[in-house]
């Protein structure tokens, strides 16, 4: 308040503006991509009419289907969400959804799809080996299909705790309907890593010319847009040798592997430290990363 007294009338303004894009990135950070898109799924099961609804409210223009990235391009954060909502229908989600009818019923929901969250990323190796077994001895039910996406929207979960800035607005601007990349981190304003992050079952990840064509089609597209690939990341359980040995002699691109444990890893550290001392360049050295020593030196 004193400095709103001391301030121009411009200045208050931007003040005020400064005030309300950090409520508006705190909503955000209540909640990961993936819990977000898990809560918005929820919320649509419950309220069919829940898309047309948010499209009257917030005046969106009706062009394509409405989904959690569109949301966040337009700043409209699960808090908004879920206060558009009445509280009876708010409580009737909740006592549907089995949660605790203790406290605030809305934040009782945001608190059970980012605890959700947490148990995916205490599960990443499982998730990334597509061990359905697994997974259903940790309480997590997933249906097969879906197991790639979701691996990739925790993998995602993972870098933005780890304080990286994965940009889904480019990430949406240069993806085609043919090629689509799974992660852009942005390093500055021109400088990005591509992610990628894949599943596999049985053994160890073996498709390079498969991936390098696909990492390859990203890169151009990055750079066609005035971007500069500082690196490309893939994430998986394990590599082959022939995989590992491909990925460091390729002269087109550099490219860094990082097993799925490994990052795990570095996440784990991260979480342990008062004071991490953590860059996503970490990720640039090129070859099969050393996650124990990158986790050592956090």
């Amino acid at each position: 308040v004193t400095d709103l007294i001391a301030c121009s009338l411009d200045e208050r303004a931007d003040l005020i503006i400064s005030s309300l894009n950090s409520s508006s990135e705190n909503e955000f950070n209540a909640l990961s991509a993936t819990g977000f898109k898990e809560l918005f799924s929820t919320l649509k099961t419950h309220f069919p009419t829940l898309t047309s609804v948010l499209h009257q409210t917030f005046e969106i223009e009706d062009n394509g289907e409405l989904d959690v990235d569109k949301l966040r391009a337009l700043s409209i954060t699960p808090h908004d969400i879920l206060y558009m909502l009445s509280n009876e229908d708010i409580k009737s989600v909740r006592d549907n959804m089995g949660v605790s009818r203790r406290g605030n019923p809305r934040l009782v929901i945001l608190e059970s799809f980012a605890d959700a969250t947490d148990k995916l990323i205490e599960n990443y190796a499982l998730l990334a080996k597509r061990d359905l077994a697994g997974l259903k001895n940790e309480g997590i039910e997933i249906s097969e299909v879906d197991i790639g996406v979701k691996f990739e929207e925790v993998t995602k979960a993972i870098f933005e705790q780890l304080g990286l800035d994965v940009d889904e607005d480019l990430r949406r601007s240069i993806n085609t309907s043919k090629d689509k990349a799974d992660i852009i981190i942005s390093l500055s304003e021109d400088d990005i890593i591509i992610g990628e992050a894949k599943t596999c079952k049985n053994g160890d990840f073996a498709k390079y010319s498969t991936t390098s064509r696909q990492v390859k089609a990203y890169v151009n597209r990055c750079e066609s847009s005035g971007k500069r690939v500082a690196q490309v990341l893939i994430i998986a359980p394990s590599f082959s040798n022939d995989f590992v040995e491909s990925a460091e002699m390729d002269t087109e691109i550099n490219i860094s592997l990082l097993e799925a444990s490994g990052l795990k890893l570095i996440f784990d550290a991260f979480k342990s430290r008062r004071n991490p001392n953590f860059s996503a360049k970490l990720f640039t050295k090129g070859g099969l990363l050393k996650a124990e020593l990158i986790a050592k030196n956090i």
